[in-house]
């Protein structure tokens, strides 16, 4: 397990780095380009979301049709091309379309789908928190590296940085990462998936959720930099200070989360708490603005990345719980579509807003969605319920009606690969035992 999620975690945190290495100084570095309106540079951070939002649903199709090792790929091939152009761009409308090109190498869905081909269930947990670990080492190093190397060598290194790191993420993923087994699922794929996706009240919460995490992640990268700078007096040299201890403390806030959700089987409960924090966090930041407070604005940010990095991983780990097998590429791609909406609402609608509102009006407002999003959550299902089976096959069945058609079954499917029948059941419905006994007796 460790060599496949070990890899892919290499992947996603090299290409996680590469997109959040600018975030802590792009707003500065828009500003120095001749921004002039808070839009433009809410655009410059979030307009890569503009072209997830459009790919991320297509490359999760294509993820379910063909080789995910060669759509990943593909997505950062254009990542490349993406940074190149940010690179050598001289005007903050071409770091714009630089980052609308980044943006359609949307293969996030697809490497969190490759995890789920690859690992079981019961050990999936183990793996997305492995990969959030991975993800947030990155991020800690971004936080850091971004506002030092970018401010002391040119941002335009940085970017250039983020190209040649994606192309030894391509070496990794073909010398390290293995083809996913082949599945036969118990249905074929066609239009229905897309309905039973939206109809599904626990993974629509989950889209809510990310949506709403997202917003107020890419909000705050556009906010923090010229807050700190141009109202709290701090130099452009010293945020990574900020930046890097904040991330650093909520990577350790993650490590008990983690612990927590999955020991114990209480990842709904620690994201409610960690919904409560990005409010109480929204709310040290404005008061921290208005009285001219930099502590109080720096415990705000410290508590705000504590949020962000407890949530990253669990609802990413609680995204590809509720979808069934043959529907979790779309699934995570709609999930992830939600989450890039999020980052560009975020970037756009929240620079208009802190150009044409005091920062401590919204924070008022966004303490009170939160809330709303708050009671929203409570009304997820408990995944931990789920449970699967699996045995090995001398014969591979024709079909598995008969086994799905077992009250507490959730889905079956075969993985061809190791003549092994997986089957997904509710813990609460029928016993471990009995459906064992009654899956033999199918098979007969």
């Amino acid at each position: 397990m460790f060599k496949i999620v070990g890899s892919l975690s290499l992947i996603a945190g090299l290409r996680f780095f590469g997109l959040f290495v600018v975030m802590p100084v792009l707003a500065l570095y828009a500003i120095s380009l001749d921004a002039n309106n808070m839009t433009l540079i809410g655009l410059a951070i979030s307009s890569y979301a503009i072209s997830q939002i459009i790919f991320q649903i297509p490359f999760g199709i294509l993820g379910d049709k063909y080789s995910k090792r060669n759509v990943i790929a593909m997505g950062l091939v254009i990542f490349i091309i993406g940074s190149l152009i940010c690179a050598f761009a001289s005007s903050v409308e071409m770091i714009i379309i630089g980052r609308i090109v980044q943006g359609a190498g949307a293969i996030g869905s697809v490497v969190s789908a490759k995890i789920t081909d690859l690992i079981k269930e019961e050990k999936r947990g183990k793996a997305m928190a492995f990969m959030g670990v991975a993800i947030f080492i990155s991020f800690i190093l971004a936080m850091i590296i971004g506002p030092s190397v970018g401010m002391r060598y040119g941002v335009d290194k940085l970017f250039l940085l983020t190209a040649l790191l994606s192309f030894f993420a391509i070496i990794l993923l073909y010398a390290i990462v293995p083809k996913a087994p082949h599945l036969e699922y118990t249905i074929d794929t066609n239009k229905k998936m897309y309905l039973n996706i939206l109809k599904n009240k626990n993974i629509m919460i989950l889209n809510i959720s990310v949506l709403l995490q997202k917003f107020l992640m890419t909000f705050a990268f556009t906010i923090i930099p010229i807050t700190l700078v141009h109202h709290l007096g701090m130099l452009e040299k010293d945020i990574w200070k900020v930046f890097g201890i904040s991330a650093i403390i909520g990577l350790l806030a993650l490590i008990p989360a983690m612990i927590i959700a999955e020991k114990y089987k209480k990842p709904k409960a620690i994201i409610l708490i960690a919904i409560i924090f990005f409010a109480i966090a929204y709310m040290l930041m404005g008061f921290g603005d208005l009285r001219d407070k930099l502590i109080i604005f720096s415990i705000g940010v410290v508590l705000f990345f504590s949020a962000f990095c407890i949530h990253e991983p669990l609802l990413q780990n609680l995204a590809s719980k509720y979808p069934k097998m043959q529907e979790k590429s779309l699934s995570l791609g709609i999930f992830t579509t939600f989450g890039y909406l999020g980052s560009f609402l975020g970037g756009v609608v929240g620079g208009k807003l802190f150009e044409k509102i005091d920062f401590i009006y919204i924070s008022v407002i966004i303490a009170i969605f939160v809330l709303c999003w708050f009671i929203l959550f409570i009304f997820l299902n408990n995944p931990s319920l789920q449970e699967n089976i699996y045995m090995k096959l001398k014969i591979i069945p024709k079909n598995l009606d008969n086994i799905n058609a077992i009250s507490g079954v959730i889905e079956s499917y075969i993985n061809k690969s190791e003549n092994l029948l997986v089957v997904k059941y509710n813990n609460k419905k029928i016993k471990k035992e009995i459906l064992e006994e009654k899956i033999r007796l199918e098979l007969q």
